[in-house]
């Protein structure tokens, strides 16, 4: 890709070539790099066998600073006894975290405060899907932990005696005549169970703390989408009263309004940046730095133009030049420090921070480990917020952790697909794919439904770049806790000319148990028909016998998933 450059007033610049910032990184995880930790552990008693098959692991959600919107889940398996336990990394002094066990309309939930050291929460196996607060806290924050599932417990009363008051009163506070006015309504909505719960017992600081912290960056994150949609500007009084931190504590909330706030200015940079000239002493920087095979007669060149700032006409085409020999590298660097420069005069330090994490963490999912490896160690030390810092680390290196996972795959996978014909094999433990480059469609999924012939196959076709098809393709990896790998496969298609290593990398790295082919869009359109793809549903159900089932397959959610095992073992009688 060659740069443009062009020339503006009396100093040289060098304009912006992309403005899209996802060109910046073409984002998930596991290693850490905190010491603190804490130790959740417990009992279901009485643990009944519906429930252990329903739900063998107790799930610990928790949420990285700069993740927002994105979980990460620790199983605990559940023992014979009904005991579990896990240890979850901390950064934060104090952290929401979400127990969950069951599933759909039998699935319990509740929140907890974690801190270092050893937390437990313990249910009666009975009451657990009737008492109105099921869990027993002990350990770190126990009583807090147990007033605040009070609270919640109070909050899910409220909201089935008045069904829809809620909803109602979010959708007026949102035709607010200002943004600053839909704010403070919307806190005070989310607050309304609060006065009456507090009226009649006397509530822990730390409780209050929490329960206010969710409020604001709740009708934060609202209102900062309403910006999103509608374009507005986000004016400095209301970004103060909305982002500024009041307290130690991470709750998702917290961390989704800076997602939030980074989806907000990415929007607003992107707008920005494509009419803001590069800086030829950032430019000649960066290519000193980081460009290939530079003479000592290019350095002296590039120093030059560092100390003074300028370059002549000339100068700016010979920059050009050195550009094209690592066009990606360069650009995506050009692309940060453009858009934290577009930034600065925005926000505050905090926010500036964050959006330095933001703009490679939001990307991972999308970028190869290599590219991963390289902006994180160039955007790392930029982070001056000890906590964010961390966090950042943190993705980073789960990303990375996968990478010697990564390298053998791919090696496995060069293996396979040199063969000719259609072939098939693993590439790591439990990942198996099927390579026919210049083979159809039909043939490709033909082959591996002959292949699987006497189980049922859940077939999940999705996308490794886009975040709802990589939530699918996970959700659907607890069908393989639940049924023996005899009696069903999980078969992912994975669809529209993708990225081989974006493909490869991604699978590995989610650890997507299962066979797996990637199909080019003529391959995929050679499947309409079999798999009827004008139907939106991205799951199919193929029988033991080969045929696609026909009643509509059924999604891994939260909400489906106990009916998606009974529509299997339906399948498998």
């Amino acid at each position: 890709m060659t740069l443009v450059c062009n020339l503006v007033g009396l100093t040289p610049t060098l304009p912006f070539m992309r403005r899209l910032l996802y060109l910046l990184f073409l984002l998930p995880l596991t290693g850490f790099a905190q010491t603190d930790s804490v130790i959740v552990s417990g009992q279901i008693k009485h643990l009944s066998a519906r429930l252990y098959r329903q739900s063998p692991n107790v799930v610990i959600a928790r949420t990285n600073a700069v993740r927002g919107g994105s979980e990460q889940a620790f199983l605990a398996p559940l023992q014979p006894d009904g005991r579990f336990r896990v240890a979850i990394p901390i950064i934060y002094p104090l952290e929401e975290m979400t127990l969950q066990l069951g599933g759909g309309d039998r699935s319990a939930t509740v929140a907890f405060l974690a801190a270092a050291g050893s937390l437990t929460v313990e249910a009666e196996n009975d009451s657990l899907f009737v008492a109105t607060v099921p869990f027993r806290f002990g350990g770190v924050n126990a009583q807090v932990n147990q007033q605040h599932a009070q609270y919640e417990a109070a909050v899910t009363a409220r909201q089935k005696a008045n069904k829809g008051e809620r909803d109602r009163a979010i959708r007026r506070a949102q035709n607010a005549t200002s943004l600053a006015q839909t704010y403070q309504q919307l806190v005070a909505i989310f607050l309304t169970p609060y006065e009456p719960f507090a009226g009649g017992r006397e509530v822990f600081p730390l409780v209050r703390d929490w329960v206010r912290t969710n409020a604001q960056y709740d009708a934060a994150a609202f209102v900062l989408d309403q910006l999103i949609n509608s374009g507005q500007t986000l004016s400095t009084d209301l970004y103060k009263t909305m982002m500024t931190p009041s307290n130690a504590i991470l709750t998702p909330a917290r961390a989704n309004a800076y997602s939030r706030l980074g989806a907000y200015a990415v929007a607003r940079m992107s707008q920005e940046t494509g009419n803001r000239a590069v800086r030829i002493q950032l430019l000649a920087s960066l290519l000193s730095k980081y460009g290939r095979n530079l003479t000592a007669d290019d350095q002296e060149r590039l120093a030059a133009m560092r100390e003074t700032g300028a370059a002549k006409t000339a100068e700016v085409r010979y920059l050009s030049r050195l550009m094209e020999r690592n066009p990606d590298t360069l650009n995506r660097l050009l692309v940060f420090e453009q858009s934290i420069q577009s930034a600065r005069p925005k926000f505050d330090s905090t926010t500036i921070d964050y959006l330095k994490a933001y703009l490679l963490t939001s990307a991972i999912p999308q970028a190869t480990l290599q590219l991963v490896h390289f902006l994180g160690d160039y955007i790392r030390p930029q982070i001056g917020s000890p906590l964010l810092r961390q966090s950042f680390t943190e993705v980073v290196n789960q990303a990375l952790a996968d990478t010697a996972r990564v390298r053998q795959a791919r090696t496995q996978y060069r293996v396979i697909e040199k063969r000719t014909g259609v072939n098939y094999g693993p590439i790591t433990d439990g990942i198996y794919v099927t390579t026919g480059t210049f083979r159809g469609g039909d043939e490709l999924f033909k082959n591996a439904v002959d292949r699987n012939r006497g189980k049922a196959i859940y077939v999940v076709m999705w996308s490794p770049t886009q975040e709802n098809g990589r939530l699918l393709a996970r959700d659907a990896q607890r069908l393989l806790d639940v049924f023996d790998s005899r009696d069903v496969t999980l078969l992912y298609l994975a669809m529209g000319d993708i990225d081989e290593d974006i493909w490869l990398e991604s699978i590995v790295r989610n650890r997507l148990r299962g066979d797996h082919l990637r199909l080019s869009d003529a391959q995929s359109n050679a499947l309409v028909g079999t798999l009827t793809l004008y139907d939106q549903n991205p799951v199919r159900l193929v029988t033991p016998q080969g045929k696609v089932y026909k009643r509509a397959a059924l999604l891994p959610t939260p909400d489906d998933f106990p009916k998606l095992i009974d529509q299997i073992n339906d399948v498998l009688k």
